[in-house]
């Protein structure tokens, strides 16, 4: 590598720099080379070898600086202040007629000489002429090398401890030298100090400068106290006697970084959303459609009413939006009431897997299937913790494979996109809605929008869609930062445009059946299958083809996840183990009383079941529980005392227990004379009575027990009481 005049090489070893030169003259027929060190602040020029200096730098020894270590002074005359133009314009005046003798002047003997009648001319000291030649020698042998080197004066980073007052004195000074003010020296700092970190940066209270320039000087310079009605006031000194409040706010400038401030003062949470540097594209934090899907939820600025009473308010809905990051399309939406929670989050998902022409003629809008090509599922959804963090979100990343991410808490900015489409939104819409909250209404006397409301729920979902639609198609995104392939294409910067280019390079997207995202975005419960059917929440549910499967036969118990709407317990679906399919299970007839109703109405109803349970066995039950054992008690004592007073003693065991059958036999047949049926009975009793007067009592036949006969036999008897041979 061949070298030149100014060149700049350094020596390193070890990674560490040793010398830094810089070429003043070289002559190659006499392989010189006049170099000067610009590190050393008393280095002269030095005679080396070029070739030598030239191989080594070949070799990788010796670097040569691709920059110039004093572009600094590489400046136009019209930037330099009078006084830098001044020093440089005598310096010059000292060595012009010297620094162009090479190499002479390299000549350590000739130098001299020439710098003593320089001296002599001048008047200048050998010392400052030395000075100048080497701020013109390192410098590139230029004259803005010679200017001063103020940036260096006053010990930058030192702190001082003056005798006197610096900086610009104070406006009452003309009265008096002693009005000057005081000095800020180190004990003044510490107090400085002290209340910055005491009152001024305190998290969360945002006090001024003012306010703890006032505390600091009630705390730390009162001269003594003062009663006034019945309250110590602290007596402070003249103000040209403490230090002022510029004193205190430079100190803050100068000692603390405006970072540091701010964190300390607002918190770190606050910093990030607020006021940290924003140098990144959120935009390109996707690479594609369908990569990123920021999901979030906003109460809309409008009243609304009944479509079944319009006099009935029903308060502000809440706007639910799915924006892809890529390409600022709104893929999905849903409006109801349901607060910022899963469930209407659950809505918004399954919105953006749905066909929106379908969606769009619910409503009565007519829309072609290009105007908003969005019924797909991303590769990742970005939400708040709130909603994304239930356990019901699990299933979408675990059946569908798709990444569930949070933002961190009081971090709305990164969500901007999708925070950035709700006030596009009600911007766009507000004009056009009875009953929106505007500013001019917050005042006294304003009129009110509660009363101004007239849209219905469908109403203002309807205005939405054609929002969306058109902000969709026709919305120029100026700012959007479009790459050079869109650019070579001539892609416009609006989302349906992107959202098509996208697709045909390079997305991210799913297509999964409508279903299978209402299944998996549905909450999920683990319940027991036994013969009675599948228990859940004290309702029973089943369907014929788990029926044929075996699953409610006795003594089998089969656990399995379900899931479930809790706007409805009419089904229940009992999902696969991949979450791609279910069975659809539904209300058996004995649970049918909870029919059409919702899971927290269910749990009412069966609460408010449990607390009457447990007041009627409180108040009700167990009195009659203890009048039943009562009853029974003197039951049983009165058969006992019976059977005491009746029992024959001489009868044995075995005598009692013999002929339990025909004595069970005669009392069925009494019972059965008892307990016979006669209609018109009260006229037959008469006539009976009158009847009895005029027959005589015949005795009635008792059939002989067949027991008895047989005793008697074998006692050796027979039938008509004769002994037999």
């Amino acid at each position: 590598m061949r070298l030149f005049v100014n060149n700049v090489f350094e020596y390193k070893k070890d990674g560490k720099l040793i010398e830094c030169e810089r070429v003043l003259w070289m002559n190659r027929e006499k392989d010189a080379v006049i170099t000067i060190s610009i590190i050393d602040k008393k280095a002269l020029p030095v005679r080396k070898i070029l070739s030598e200096l030239e191989q080594e730098i070949e070799e990788g020894k010796v670097l040569k600086l691709e920059f110039e270590p004093y572009s600094q002074y590489m400046v136009p005359e019209e930037k330099l202040t009078t006084n830098e133009l001044k020093v440089r314009d005598n310096a010059w005046l000292c060595i012009k007629d010297i620094v162009d003798l090479e190499p002479n002047i390299y000549d350590p003997h000739e130098r001299y000489q020439m710098i003593k009648e320089v001296c002599s001319k001048t008047g200048k000291t050998k010392k400052y002429i030395y000075k100048y030649l080497r701020y013109y020698w390192m410098g590139g042998k230029m004259e803005n090398a010679l200017l001063p080197r103020f940036r260096k004066c006053g010990g930058k980073g030192k702190l001082k401890n003056p005798k006197k007052k610096m900086g610009r004195p104070r406006l009452t000074a003309i009265i008096s030298p002693e009005h000057v003010g005081v000095s800020v020296n180190e004990g003044v700092r510490k107090i400085f100090d002290e209340f910055i970190r005491l009152v001024y940066l305190k998290v969360n209270r945002r006090d001024s400068v003012r306010f703890t320039y006032i505390e600091m000087l009630k705390k730390r310079f009162n001269i003594g106290m003062e009663i006034k009605n019945g309250r110590e006031i602290p007596i402070i000194p003249p103000g040209y006697k403490v230090p002022s409040i510029a004193q205190l706010r430079y100190h803050i400038r100068t000692h603390y970084r405006r970072k540091d401030t701010l964190i300390a003062r607002e918190g770190s949470v606050t910093f990030d959303r607020d006021f940290r540097p924003l140098l990144g594209s959120e935009t390109r934090k996707a690479a594609g459609p369908g990569h990123i899907f920021q999901v979030d939820a906003t109460v809309a600025d409008v009243y609304l009413v009944s479509a079944e009473d319009p006099n009935l308010i029903i308060g502000r809905p809440v706007v639910y939006v799915v924006v892809d990051v890529w390409t600022h399309m709104v893929v999905g939406m849903y409006i109801g009431f349901e607060g910022p929670s899963w469930q209407g989050v659950m809505m918004a998902i399954e919105n953006t897997a749905v066909n929106k022409v379908d969606f769009c003629a619910d409503y009565g809008i007519s829309i072609e299937q290009e105007e908003w090509p969005c019924h797909h599922l991303p590769e990742s959804f970005y939400a708040d913790r709130g909603e994304m963090e239930s356990k019901n979100a699990d299933s979408l990343s675990k059946a569908l494979g798709i990444k569930l991410k949070n933002a961190p808490p009081y971090r709305a900015d990164l969500k901007g996109i999708v925070e950035q489409q709700f006030r596009t939104l009600n911007v766009t819409v507000q004009p056009w809605m009875p009953g929106a909250i505007k500013k001019e209404y917050i005042k006294r006397g304003g009129p009110d929008y509660v009363l101004d409301a007239k849209l219905t729920l469908k109403d203002f979902t309807k205005m939405m869609i054609e929002t969306i639609l058109h902000r969709n198609n026709y919305h120029y995104m100026e700012y959007y930062p479009l790459d050079k392939a869109m650019l070579r294409d001539k892609v416009k910067p609006i989302a349906r445009d992107l959202w098509c280019w996208g697709i045909k390079h390079d997305h991210f997207l799913k297509e999964v059946h409508p279903d299978i995202v209402r299944l998996n975005v549905l909450p999920e419960a683990k319940v027991t299958a036994s013969r009675e059917g599948i228990y859940f929440e004290g309702m029973y549910y089943g369907c014929g083809e788990l029926a044929e499967q075996g699953w409610f036969v006795q003594g089998k118990s089969i656990k399995t996840l379900i899931a479930y709407d809790r706007r409805s317990v009419n089904h229940v679906y009992v999902k696969s183990h991949d979450g791609k399919s279910f069975i659809k299970c539904n209300l058996l007839e004995k649970s049918s009383r909870f029919y059409d109703l919702s899971l927290e109405e269910v749990k009412e109803i069966r609460h408010e079941e449990k607390i009457n349970k447990a007041l009627y066995n409180d108040t009700v039950q167990l009195q009659k529980e203890v009048e039943l054992s009562a009853k029974l008690e003197d039951i049983k004592s009165k058969a006992e005392q019976r059977m005491e007073d009746l029992r024959d003693a001489n009868l044995t065991k075995t005598e009692r227990k013999t002929g339990i059958r025909q004595n069970k036999k005669e009392t069925r047949d009494r019972l059965r004379k008892e307990q016979r049926f006669e209609l018109n009975k009260a006229k037959q009793n008469e006539a009976n009575r009158e009847t009895e007067d005029r027959v005589a009592t015949i005795d009635s036949y008792k059939p002989k027990s067949k027991i008895a006969f047989l005793l008697k036999i074998r006692s050796g008897g027979n039938e008509h009481g004769y002994e037999s041979k």
